[in-house]
C-alpha cells in the first residue's frame, strides 16, 4: 500500500495502463489511416476523441455515420453492423481535412427539394459542410454535400443541387 502514499508512484504505476487505454486502436488517426480503414472497425483507431457525433441510418439501425475529430484531422464514416460506444464496420470513409473551412461542421439532417430531410429516418442520407455562425442559425446551405450510398458503400459528391441543413441537435 506504499504506492497509495505516494502519489508520484501512484501515477507512474498507472501510466502504462492509461496509454494502452489511449492507443488501444493500432490505425493512426491520419489521411492514410483513414482511407485504410475499410473494412476495418473504426473503433481500431489509435487515441481518444473528444470531438465527434453520430447518427443511425434508417428505423433499423443497420448502418450509421460517424463524425470524428482530433488535431486537426476531419473524418466520416459510414457503418454497418454498428455497435457501442460508437463502434463498427467502416464501409466508407470521407476524408474533410482539407475540405473544412473555419466554422464549418459536417451536418446530417440535409435535404434537397427530393431527397434526404430532417425527421429521425431520413437523418444522415445527404450529410453536408455548412457554417451555422457558432448554433445562431439553425437552416443553413451547406458549401459542400454529399449523398450517402449504403448499397454502394460510398460517399457520393453532390454538385449543381441547392442542399440545405437543420443543424439543431440530434434526439430520437
Amino acid at each position: 500500500m506504499f504506492f497509495f502514499r505516494n502519489p508520484i508512484l501512484f501515477t507512474l504505476m498507472l501510466l502504462p495502463a492509461l496509454f494502452e487505454y489511449a492507443s488501444s486502436g493500432n490505425v493512426p488517426f491520419t489521411p492514410t489511416g483513414i482511407a485504410s480503414l475499410k473494412g476495418k472497425n473504426v473503433c481500431d483507431l489509435q487515441g481518444e476523441f473528444y470531438s465527434g457525433v453520430g447518427v443511425y441510418l434508417g428505423m433499423k439501425k443497420e448502418h450509421s455515420l460517424h463524425y470524428r475529430e482530433r488535431d486537426g484531422v476531419i473524418a466520416l464514416f459510414l457503418l454497418s453492423k454498428p455497435s457501442l460506444p460508437n463502434c463498427g464496420i467502416v464501409d466508407a470513409t470521407l476524408d474533410l481535412t482539407q475540405l473544412t473551412r473555419p466554422g464549418e461542421k459536417p451536418e446530417f439532417k440535409c435535404y434537397t427539394d427530393r431527397e434526404g430531410g430532417t425527421t429521425w429516418e431520413k437523418w444522415g442520407q445527404i450529410v453536408g459542410l455548412a457554417n451555422n455562425d457558432r448554433g445562431q442559425k439553425r437552416f443553413v446551405r451547406a458549401r459542400l454535400a454529399w449523398r450517402v450510398d449504403v448499397a454502394k458503400k460510398q460517399f457520393e459528391a453532390m454538385k449543381g443541387k441547392t442542399v440545405r441543413c437543420d443543424t439543431s441537435g440530434y434526439k430520437d
